[in-house]
């Protein structure tokens, strides 16, 4: 780890050559106004462009530009994750590269995280995105499951357009999960969240590469990486199945003594059914609970591969780490 700097941006790339200058222009001039040092990492997710020479002849030169370059396509969340861990800011700031997060909007975020509030992390959230309409809606449902998975708030809103304290770069840093995302991991160790609504903007050029069950894949792996919800909701059932079955237990034999069943055998195999339910339900889920915490323990194994960097100290042309 490099030597503290104020802010660090993290960038993951993909398919948008066309974009990265504009929006190193903003970054410039943000930064340059804040009057603070800063880096900013791009992120090439084996990107199948020239997005990685855009990156390199950014940073070679420009002082402040450093780029990390992927072995294969790991995702956005991956690909965010392994910037993060090379990055030295005390505040760290990650955004998409096609420009429908804008620069421009960076002070209005810090000035909640740092002034308004005593928070440890911000996301901008928006109100109308410039998103196809299947986008949105899929956007709404998935936070109603992050609100519900998480415990949090309804008026917690994430994006990946957010901004953290060093500390919270360091928890992520610390999660060696393949499945964990950014989004999660903070909102599992954090409190102190704010969200902040911004405008949305068209991509400065190309199309969107983030499909609908790109979505619920990372909604999916929100929830599975680090929270128990599923599991618990499966004991829960297998509890309230049980408990049905003992109601139905002494209803039927109520009405078996007074007459009220003719069909022989009828009562018996209803609750044998009702209770063995019941109870290889409240069994799946108090293994599941097992597995999930061994599951973790063998998950904690770096899973990014880095093909090469460029603008940091110890470069090489050809740098292999798993991050």
């Amino acid at each position: 780890m490099t030597s503290m700097t104020s802010y660090s941006v993290v960038i993951p790339v993909y398919k948008s050559s066309q974009c990265l200058l504009e929006l190193a222009n903003r970054l410039d001039t943000v930064f340059g106004e804040l009057n603070s040092d800063y880096e900013i990492i791009m992120v090439d997710d084996c990107s199948p462009d020239d997005s990685w020479n855009v990156v390199s002849e950014l940073a070679r030169t420009r002082l402040r530009y450093k780029g990390v370059q992927l072995l294969t396509n790991s995702g956005q969340t991956r690909a965010t994750m392994a910037g993060i861990r090379v990055a030295s800011g005390e505040i760290v700031i990650t955004m998409d590269d096609d420009l429908q997060h804008d620069p421009r909007l960076i002070p209005l975020l810090l000035d909640e995280l740092e002034k308004k509030g005593d928070y440890d992390c911000v996301f901008a959230y928006f109100p109308e995105k410039k998103h196809a309409g299947y986008r949105n809606i899929g956007s709404k449902i998935i936070s109603g499951i992050n609100s519900r998975a998480f415990g949090s708030s309804e008026k917690i809103k994430v994006s990946s357009f957010r901004l953290m304290r060093g500390y919270m770069a360091q928890v992520i840093r610390q999660n060696q999960s393949a499945s964990a995302t950014v989004g999660g991991l903070i909102i599992a160790n954090a409190a102190r969240i704010k969200s902040v609504p911004i405008p949305h903007h068209e991509r400065f050029s190309g199309k969107s590469n983030y499909t609908l069950a790109k979505q619920f894949k990372q909604a999916f792996d929100n929830i599975c990486s680090v929270s128990m919800l599923p599991l618990r909701m499966i004991s829960v059932a297998g509890l309230l199945a049980s408990v049905l079955s003992g109601g139905l237990l002494c209803y039927f034999l109520i009405k078996y003594f007074t007459g009220g069943i003719s069909q022989p055998g009828w009562t018996s195999l209803v609750i044998l059914i009702t209770f063995f339910a019941g109870l290889i339900l409240l069994s799946l889920g108090v293994i599941g609970e097992y597995i999930a915490r061994m599951l973790g323990e063998l998950q904690k194994s770096k899973v990014t591969m880095v093909r090469r960097t460029i603008g940091f100290p110890e470069d090489t042309a050809d740098k292999r780490e798993r991050f």
